[in-house]
Formats: C-alpha cells, structure tokens, sequence
C-alpha cells in the first residue's frame, strides 16, 4: 500500500468532496485523514488516502479529470510516515482587535520557543467596537514531553500582553490549563 497526500482547491460547490472521494473509493483506496474547507468562496484541502501499489497510476490520472470540474489536485507520495514524538496538544485562542502583524508575532514567539503549531486557524470579520473588525486565532500546539510549558506559555502571554489581545489556553479536551 501507499500514502498519498492530496492537496485540493478550487471554486467551492455542492458536491466536491463527494467528487474527490467518488475517485479514491473507485480506486479501492482508503480516506485515512483530511483537513478540509471552504474559505472566502474557495473549497481548499488536503487528504491523506492510502492506495495499493498497483492502482496508484490509476488513481493519479482519473484525479486529472476533477480538473474538468474547477478543481486543482496534486498528489505527493507520503516516502517515509514520520514517528511522532513524544508531545502534548495545547489549544490557544486569541481575540483581538485586527490589525495587520498578529499572526506574525504569534507564530515567531512559537517558533522562537522551539514549539511546532500543528493546526491554526483565523476569522477576522468578527464586529469590533466602533465598528472596527476583530479577530479570533486558534492555534493548536505540539509542544514535546520535556520542553517548559509554562516558560513557553508564559513567552506567549507576554506577547500577547504587548499586542493587547486576550488569550485563552485549553487542553484538547477543552478543559482550561491557564488563561
């Protein structure tokens, strides 16, 4: 068997997922994982189907026909699955009033930490006060076994305190760990 990486985007419609799956199901494959959306119009995603050695071929060149329907597909061959370490998930939530370079602060305090943002999302046409937009991020982290959460939570609540913007830290269970 072999992994496959598929990335998708195109115009958002009924039915681009049931398309997407049509063709890997046709091809006996298995839908193993995916993140999909639709954002501003656009259907974006990425899916992880595994497939036997013999049907790959296949498989590729009937993706080739979603083109004829909007959608754009590539297709990446996962060599080698990567062992994940050791790690625990945090969520944060950050609101705030929008302005440009938030994602960017955010993200460079995370990297500068040595942490991995496994999963972020962002909405920025939420109503402001005097009819400004603000914004809402959702960050999960991958955070490895041995690393100082707290120094590290703590490195992000102080820039969080500099952009004065309100951050919420959660377990993936929900439950809180720290505000």
């Amino acid at each position: 068997m072999i992994e496959l990486v598929l990335t998708i985007i195109g115009r958002d419609r009924a039915g681009v997922v049931s398309s997407l799956a049509d063709v890997v199901l046709f091809h006996e494959g298995n839908w193993k994982r995916s993140e999909l959306a639709e954002i501003a119009g656009t259907f974006a995603g990425v899916v992880v189907v595994e497939v036997g050695d013999d049907r790959v071929d296949e498989l590729l060149t009937n993706l080739l026909v979603l083109r004829e329907q909007g959608l754009h597909v590539t297709a990446q061959q996962i060599e080698e699955p990567v062992a994940a370490p050791d790690a625990d998930e945090v969520r944060l939530r950050l609101t705030g009033d929008d302005r440009p370079g938030v994602v960017h602060e955010i993200s460079t305090a995370i990297s500068d930490a040595g942490i991995s943002i496994s999963r972020l999302g962002t909405v920025t046409d939420l109503p402001g006060e005097d009819g400004g937009r603000r914004f809402e991020i959702t960050i999960q982290l991958t955070v490895p076994v041995g690393a100082d959460l707290d120094a590290v939570l703590d490195s992000i609540g102080k820039v969080a305190v500099d952009l004065a913007i309100a951050l919420n830290v959660e377990d993936l269970t929900g439950d809180d760990v720290g505000e």
